[in-house]
This record gives structure tokens, C-alpha cells and sequence, in this order.
């Protein structure tokens, strides 16, 4: 924050630099919608603390991964507005930005938005045997309480749960711990 105070001081003496800068930021921004209209997930990758998660969108056993296949991109899910972009692009050019990024936390409207039907889901993963993870007896959890797009998905339920479904799930999600070990089961 100090940085920015001190750019601003900074531009209100010369503003000749500061229409200049903003010259260079509009020509920058148009460019950077041209791409992310033609190819959005390129659109995140200049900044280096975004590496790795355009990587793991194109090439991972992880969940952005999956919704890459299914042509889903990163503004699909990370709609910023033009306030949050301005905000981030001085973060970056300041250099005064998080790295790793902070964590976000969506609700499960972000998911309904395509996965809409939870009573389908809640069908689908009912194996009658008492257990479903989208009908838990902890009531009201979010999609992202298990469901993780950059890193390993955890089910929630491992947590106090040693269900058998939860040695047989797909690479990613976390191997399900011994409580009393703490060692991998899977």
C-alpha cells in the first residue's frame, strides 16, 4: 500500500508520466481483452505467481484441469470487474501483491452456475448404504468445503469418517490420512 501512496505522490507532481502511464495502460488493457476474448486462460498466465495455476489448467490431474476439457475458463469462474483488474494490474506493476495468492472462498452459487441440479447429485452419489457425501449430516457445507480447483481435493468427511469410498477416489483428490499414523492409506 505504501508503494502505491508513494506512486500517487509521485504522478501528481509530473502529470505528463501519469497521462503517459495511463496511455500505456489502456493500450495494454485493450490488448489484454483481445486475448482473453481469443484465449482466456492465457490472459491469467502473464504474471509469474499465476504459473502455476495456468499449468495446472492445461496439464494436471486437477480439478481446473477437468473444466478445462470441458472448455470452461478461468473468467468463467473468476469474473473481476473492470475495478478489480485496474486494482490487480497495479498490484503487479507495483510488485505488491500476495504470492501464493490468497485463497478464495466461493459460495455454491459459483458451482450451480453449471452443476445446477443438487437433488440429481445428491441421487447420483446416494449408494443407499447411509453414506452420501453431497447429503452430509453436517448440514449446510459448500462445494469448496471438499471440491478444490488448483490443489488436491479433501473430502470433508475424512476428516472423522473412514468410509471405504474414500480409498478408492481418483489422483485429485488427498489420500485419506490414518488417524493414527497420520501415514496415506491409498
Amino acid at each position: 500500500m505504501e508503494k502505491l501512496k508513494n506512486l500517487w505522490e509521485f504522478f501528481k507532481k509530473k502529470p505528463l508520466y501519469l497521462a503517459g502511464l495511463l496511455v500505456v495502460l489502456l493500450a495494454g488493457g485493450n490488448f489484454a481483452m483481445v486475448t482473453a476474448e481469443k484465449f482466456p486462460h492465457l490472459a491469467c498466465s502473464p504474471c509469474h505467481v499465476m504459473a502455476p495455476y495456468v499449468d495446472a489448467y492445461d496439464d494436471s490431474v486437477l480439478l481446473s484441469h477437468a473444466h478445462a476439457k470441458a472448455n470452461v475458463n478461468c473468467i468463467d469462474c473468476h469474473e473481476n470487474g473492470i475495478e478489480d483488474k485496474v486494482k490487480e494490474t497495479l498490484w503487479y506493476v507495483t510488485d505488491d501483491f500476495d504470492d501464493p495468492p490468497a485463497k478464495r472462498h466461493f459460495d455454491n452459487k459459483m458451482c450451480t452456475k453449471c452443476h445446477s441440479d443438487m437433488d440429481a447429485l445428491i441421487a447420483k452419489t446416494d449408494k443407499g448404504n447411509g453414506v452420501n457425501p453431497h447429503n452430509s449430516h453436517l448440514g449446510d457445507l459448500t462445494c469448496s468445503d471438499c471440491h478444490k480447483m488448483h490443489t488436491q481435493s479433501k473430502a470433508a468427511c475424512q476428516n472423522c469418517h473412514d468410509f471405504e469410498f474414500l480409498h478408492n477416489l481418483p489422483p485429485q483428490w488427498e489420500k485419506v490420512q490414518d488417524p493414527h499414523t497420520g501415514e496415506g492409506t491409498l
